[in-house]
């Protein structure tokens, strides 16, 4: 298991890496990458298919130059910043069984991190299509995107962000779990609290055995410029919905 722990300059340069090691992996077949980042700003994410003007809180955005990105991934428009601490898991497809599916994909992936946050105390359930709770409160939700042979899930850790945030520079989802039972971001979101030194040995203890330091992973950095020039920069696909 390769493990790379850095954040570029820039919300789009960070999206461009995590795309570029799914891309790694599918067309170079290299083995498995855990990645965590973290934006020093606030910054609002799209998902691969959300619509700006019905997620996102865009003239406050503007006017807190808070910028906007889109992933490669599904789900719901995030807020990200300090204190919101990005896992990306990028499997070969062959990995696990469970990969094989989208649903068993992202309970697989879920699963393995709240199993490993929950050996730290806090009492994780795994809830809706790939949310982690405490206490049916959300702190960290989840997307992928899957290729033919390889699969990346993508999750956002709230330790502790700016909660007040999320309801500044977006609009509740469109789509909503059963068990958000229509809350506000305010009444639905929490921040996990535990620090990131903890959430990072969590996730590494999720994916290898106790004690066993990973193998450091690369930059793609070619990839990530040309990913950068083709997609993640450029307006047509930021705000192609």
């Amino acid at each position: 298991m390769r493990f790379l722990d850095v954040t570029l300059p820039g919300l789009a340069a960070n999206l461009a890496l995590d795309d570029a090691l799914l891309h790694e992996i599918e067309e170079e077949g290299l083995g498995p990458v855990l990645r965590v980042w973290e934006l020093p700003e606030p910054a609002v994410v799209l998902g691969a298919s959300g619509r700006i003007d019905e997620d996102v809180n865009v003239e406050t955005c503007r006017r807190d130059a808070v910028p906007l990105g889109r992933r490669s991934s599904g789900g719901g428009t995030v807020v990200i910043g300090p204190g919101a601490i990005n896992l990306a898991v990028v499997l070969p497809m062959d990995y696990a069984p469970e990969l094989a599916g989208v649903e068993t994909a992202q309970t697989y992936v879920l699963d393995r991190i709240g199993g490993a946050l929950r050996q730290l105390g806090p009492a994780v359930e795994l809830l809706g299509s790939g949310d982690l709770t405490i206490g049916r409160r959300k702190f960290c939700g989840s997307a992928q995107r899957r290729l033919r042979k390889s699969v990346l899930v993508h999750t956002t850790v709230c330790d502790r962000l700016r909660l007040d945030a999320i309801s500044l520079y977006t609009h509740p989802p469109r789509r909503q779990p059963a068990y958000r039972e229509g809350r506000s971001h305010e009444e639905f979101v929490i921040n996990l609290g535990l620090g990131r030194a903890q959430i990072v040995r969590a996730f590494l203890n999720a994916w290898l055995p106790p004690e066993t330091a990973p193998e450091p992973a690369r930059i793609p950095d070619r990839r990530v410029r040309d990913l950068l020039a083709s997609k993640f920069a450029d307006r047509g696909w930021i705000e192609r919905l």
